[in-house]
This record gives C-alpha cells, sequence and structure tokens, in this order.
C-alpha cells in the first residue's frame, strides 16, 4: 500500500505543465557616429592593419583592427576598418531592452512565427516600422511595426500597429495588421 501512495504522488509531481519561453532584446543606443579620420594602413602578406580615430557622441576613440585572406589589399584595409568600427560600437555599449515573457500549457507548447491581430507580444518581437515615432490611441502608448515572413517561398511584408496594455512595458497588443 505504501509504494502504491508514494508511485501515486511521484507521478503527480511529473505532471509538468509544458511551457514556452519567449525572449527578446534590442540594443536601442542611438549613437552619433563620426567618419573615420587619420587613417594609418599597414599591409603585409595578405593581411591589413589599420589604426584610426572616430568620434563617437562627441567623445574621440583611437580603434585598431585588422583582417586577413586572399582579398585584394584595399578590400582587405577596407574589411579591417568594418570591422574594428563595429567592435567599437559594440565595446560601447547603450541601452539594451530586454524582454521575456513565459506561457506554460497543459498540453504541446507551441511557437508561433507570425503575429496575428489580438495576440500579445513582447515589444521586440515585431521589427521596427520606417515611422518610428511613438503615438496614443484611445489613451495607449502605440506604434507601427514593419516584419517580414515567408510565404510561399516568397518574402511577404507586413505592416501593422502593436499598443501598450498595460504599464510594465511588457505586454502589447497587437491592433491592426496589413
Amino acid at each position: 500500500m505504501k509504494y502504491i501512495l508514494l508511485t501515486g504522488m511521484l507521478a503527480s509531481q511529473l505532471a509538468i505543465a509544458e511551457c514556452n519561453v519567449r525572449i527578446s532584446s534590442v540594443n536601442q543606443s542611438q549613437q552619433q557616429v563620426g567618419p573615420v579620420t587619420n587613417l594609418e594602413k599597414k599591409i603585409v602578406g595578405g593581411k591589413c592593419s589599420v589604426k584610426f580615430q572616430m568620434v563617437v557622441d562627441g567623445e574621440t576613440h583611437m580603434v585598431t583592427g585588422e583582417s586577413q585572406g586572399m582579398d585584394v589589399e584595399q578590400e582587405l584595409c577596407n574589411n579591417a576598418v568594418i570591422n574594428a568600427r563595429k567592435t567599437l560600437l559594440v565595446n560601447l555599449g547603450g541601452t539594451f531592452k530586454s524582454d521575456t515573457l513565459t506561457k506554460c500549457t497543459d498540453g504541446k507548447a507551441t511557437i508561433k512565427e507570425k503575429v496575428s491581430i489580438g495576440d500579445t507580444i513582447l515589444e521586440t518581437e515585431v521589427g521596427p516600422s520606417p515611422i518610428k515615432k511613438y503615438f496614443k490611441y484611445k489613451g495607449a502608448k502605440c506604434r507601427m511595426f514593419q516584419d517580414n515572413y515567408e510565404v510561399d517561398r516568397r518574402l511577404v511584408t507586413y505592416n501593422g500597429v502593436i499598443c501598450q496594455i498595460d504599464n510594465s512595458d511588457t505586454n502589447w497588443l497587437v491592433v491592426d495588421k496589413w
């Protein structure tokens, strides 16, 4: 009898709901980046090393980088500048927004790729629109979005509107999509 009771308790503990965790993040910094200045190149045997200055948000940074491969020397140096510039901007950081939404069900968890009108999503689950300004609709903070999906092996662009449905900055409702 003890074994039956113990087995029943163990089985009830194993009946855990399936969960779908959605994590979305975006770097929200809008940095003021100046041009590359005082560029110095050093090319040795299929390798280009560069050293230059770049102004970001009013502060001058000394940047170094390199690229190697079989490309033409000018192309190697261009790649070295591009990679060094990207590394600098990533290392400077900025405002980073991350949202997590966990949904648990008694059945099988599903991951939805497309959003539909009426879905509750994280703001960063949909792409930015060329129209970047927030606006008010019926007292709610809203914004336009634009996303691309594959439909019959073709890339289709969708536009839409999402609105914040509470003050937690996490839950957004898809109110329109076209």
